[in-house]
């Protein structure tokens, strides 16, 4: 009995124990916070370059981690600049975030990772840094630093001086348009340094920080054998306004006698022909990957601490066909955009029409057969019905002489009972509707009326 009541308690203490930790578990998963990012974004809302930046890491980040808080700080660098501004962008950033926490920041472009860099440890202690968009990263930067990691915005200026020349073997000058911005120079140091690459193949030109209104007049002047190089963030016009990077390019493009080549994906479809283009959106993308293994609780220092930026070349199908450039020309797995649709997607509206057109015809020409059908079956059904009328009153009309029946073997009468006999005649006339007419057959008529017989 002791025994029997120690396994009791035993199973109940066990029972217990595990009722305990699944509601610890629970309390656990419910009350486990969601993680909170902070983007630094070094322009404003409505840069398509940083736009697209910030929506590649965005959708990817969310995708693995959908319940992520996001918080945007837009730092405006584009319209604004120097040392008074760093410093209410500073004491801004310190108000409003140095008693918060977060688990990641993630600076984009130059301007935010240079605040980064130099104010860290001031506003966000030593919270985990992904970067992207800043342009040559020099990699001596993070010398000494640890909790930081990012993405390289390197264009690949040599690669897509290496199609131009391969695309336009004629070339002879290259013009550069470019803003004369840090980014900007930047941008230049790196187009530079792949020009020196290839001595003596043309001269090369560098048209920056120009008003729109000189650009357009000195690009209609260009001659054949002169192609542009356009990687301008921003214009400025006659009043000294900032005119956007593609409304510019739109404008020199329209204009222009000569392709224009890019270094930038949100360049393409608003004037360039292409080139190893930059593509902010899977920029990032690639840095949304780093930023995920990072709040899955990867070190942060075990991983690579800076990714090359995925350049893809990219053309746009109408400057291409505006400057007669084969699409066989291309390098392989080029992405062109614009490209129009082929016979069957471009007629479809009259392909399915028609096909409609036959499904109605087919179902017009199904329905008339059915209610022919109906028509002839209701034909055959009232035919065989009409028969079937006639067979049963034919057979109603029918008496059948069944079992044996009794007859005179000299006279040939039918027994009709034992003291009666009937003509056999007689009998079949009652017992069916057989009727009888008389004759005499030859045989007969030989026996009874011959002259054989009169003698």
């Amino acid at each position: 009995m002791p025994r029997i009541w120690f396994l009791n308690s035993l199973l109940c203490l066990l029972v217990l124990v595990c009722l305990l930790g699944t509601v610890t578990d629970a309390a656990c998963t419910e009350t486990k916070p969601a993680k909170k990012i902070l983007i630094l974004n070094s322009y404003h809302s409505g840069y398509k370059g940083s736009d697209d930046a910030v929506q590649g890491f965005t959708e990817t980040l969310l995708r693995s981690l959908p319940e992520t808080e996001i918080q945007i700080e837009y730092l405006d660098s584009k319209n604004n600049s120097g040392k008074e501004y760093d410093a209410r962008v500073l004491d801004l950033l310190k108000f409003k975030y140095q008693q918060h926490r977060f688990d990641l920041i993630l600076s984009t472009d130059d301007y935010a990772f240079n605040i980064i860099e130099r104010y860290r440890e001031a506003l966000f202690d030593s919270t985990p840094v992904v970067f992207c968009g800043t342009n040559s990263f020099d990699r001596s930067r993070l010398s000494g630093k640890s909790g930081i990691i990012g993405i390289d915005e390197r264009p690949s200026f040599d690669a897509t001086l290496a199609l131009i020349f391969s695309l336009h073997p004629g070339t002879s000058n290259i013009v550069v348009i470019r803003d004369d911005s840090v980014t900007g120079q930047l941008n230049d140091m790196e187009f530079k340094k792949a020009a020196s690459q290839l001595p003596g193949k043309a001269t090369f030109s560098d048209w920056a920080g120009m008003q729109l209104d000189e650009l357009t007049g000195r690009v209609m002047q260009l001659k054949p054998g002169s192609v542009i190089v356009y990687f301008a963030s921003f214009v400025p016009d006659r009043n000294g306004d900032r005119v956007s990077s593609n409304e510019a390019l739109r404008r020199i493009s329209a204009v222009s006698p000569v392709p224009v080549y890019g270094g930038w994906e949100f360049n393409l479809g608003k004037g360039i022909v292409g080139g190893r283009l930059l593509n902010l959106h899977e920029h990032g993308a690639a840095a949304a990957a780093l930023a995920v293994r990072v709040l899955k609780g990867e070190s942060i220092d075990r991983l690579p601490p800076v990714s090359p930026s995925p350049n893809k070349d990219m053309f746009d199908y109408n400057e291409l066909r505006r400057f007669g450039i084969p699409q066989a020309k291309l390098p392989a797995d080029s992405i062109v955009v614009n490209r129009p649709p082929g016979y069957l997607w471009s007629h479809r509206v009259d392909i399915l029409a028609t096909i409609s057109v036959l499904l109605l015809l087919a179902l017009v020409t199904s329905f008339v057969k059915l209610i022919n059908s109906r028509k002839n079956l209701k034909v055959h059904r009232d035919a065989l019905m009409q028969r079937n009328v006639e067979l049963e009153q034919a057979l109603s009309k029918v008496k059948v002489l069944e079992g044996i029946i009794p007859v005179c073997m000299y006279c040939k009468k039918v027994r009709k009972d034992e003291e009666s006999w009937q003509q056999m005649e007689s009998y079949i006339s009652q017992h069916t509707e057989a009727q009888f007419s008389h004759g005499i057959c030859p045989s007969c008529f030989d026996d009874n009326f011959s002259s054989k017989k009169k003698k």
